[in-house]
C-alpha cells in the first residue's frame, strides 16, 4: 500500500508494509501491532508515533530509501506486570536522509521490557544522519530491562550517535514536588505527564484531541492498582 495524501495515518488504516510516495509528508499514529515495514520515497517525511502496552512482541522496520527523505520515529512503551518484546530498527539506505529515533518505556511493577533499538547506515551513501535515544523510566520496586541501543555505520560522511537513559522515580525525584503539598501519586503522575509531553508534543501540535486520549490513556494505566 502506497501513502499519497499529506495527512494523519492511523492503526486502521495500515498494512503490513508501507510505502510513502515521493515528495509525500505524513503522520503515523499506531497503536497496534499491524504495521511491520515501512519504505520511503525521494523527498518523503514522516513523524512517526507508537504507543504499545499489551503486545508480547512487536516489530517495526523504517527503510529509509528514498534520497534526500525524512524520517522521527517517538515511541512509547508501557509495561505492567507484562513481558514486552521490540525491535524498532532504523535502515539508512539513501544519501541526504535523517533519521531520529526516540524511545521512551515506562516499566511498573513486575514489568519486563526487552528492547532492540536500531540505526543502520549502509554502504555508499553520503551526506545523511542518523540518531538513537532511549529512555527507561521505572516506577514502583521490581521490574527487568533489557536494552540494546545500536549503531551500525558503513559510511563515512555521516553524523550519528545513539545514548541510553535510565531514571527511576524516587523520593529524592520527587522531593521538590511533595514539599509544596502533593501526594506522591500525584507528584509521580506529573513527572511521568512531562515525559509523555516531551514524546509526544508535534503530535499535540496537530491532532490535540487525539494527544489528550492517549496521554489519559498512558497515565489510566501507571494509576491501576
Amino acid at each position: 500500500m502506497t501513502l499519497t495524501e499529506n495527512r494523519l495515518y492511523k492503526s486502521n488504516e495500515l498494512q503490513s508494509e508501507m510505502h510513502i510516495a515521493d515528495g509525500v509528508s505524513v503522520m503515523i499514529y499506531d497503536t497496534e501491532d499491524v504495521l511491520k515495514k515501512l519504505t520511503f520515497g525521494k523527498w518523503s517525511s514522516l513523524q512517526y508515533f507508537g504507543y504499545f502496552e499489551t503486545q508480547n512482541s512487536f516489530d517495526k522496520h523504517f527503510l529509509i530509501n528514498g534520497i534526500d527523505a525524512r524520517c522521527e520515529v517517538y515511541a512509547l512503551l508501557s509495561s505492567r506486570g507484562e513481558e514486552i518484546t521490540a525491535k524498532i530498527n532504523g535502515k539508512l539506505a539513501a544519501s541526504w536522509a535523517f533519521l531520529d529515533m526516540n524511545i521512551v518505556s515506562f516499566v511498573s511493577d513486575n514489568g519486563v521490557i526487552d528492547l532492540d533499538g536500531i540505526v543502520h547506515i549502509t554502504e555508499w551513501i553520503e551526506k545523511v544522519e542518523g540518531y538513537l535515544v532511549e529512555e527507561n523510566i521505572f516506577i514502583g520496586q521490581t521490574w527487568k530491562v533489557r536494552w540494546l541501543p545500536t549503531l551500525l555505520v558503513h559510511s563515512d560522511d555521516v553524523k550519528a550517535a545513539h545514548a541510553c537513559n535510565m531514571e527511576r522515580i524516587s523520593d529524592d525525584k520527587l522531593f521538590y514536588l511533595r514539599s509544596r503539598g502533593l501526594p506522591r501519586e500525584d507528584a509521580t503522575i506529573l513527572m511521568l505527564e512531562s515525559y509523555i509531553a516531551k514524546t509526544f508534543w508535534k503530535l499535540e501540535e496537530v491532532e490535540e484531541t487525539l494527544y489528550t486520549e492517549l496521554k489519559e490513556r498512558i497515565l489510566e494505566r501507571i494509576k491501576q492498582k
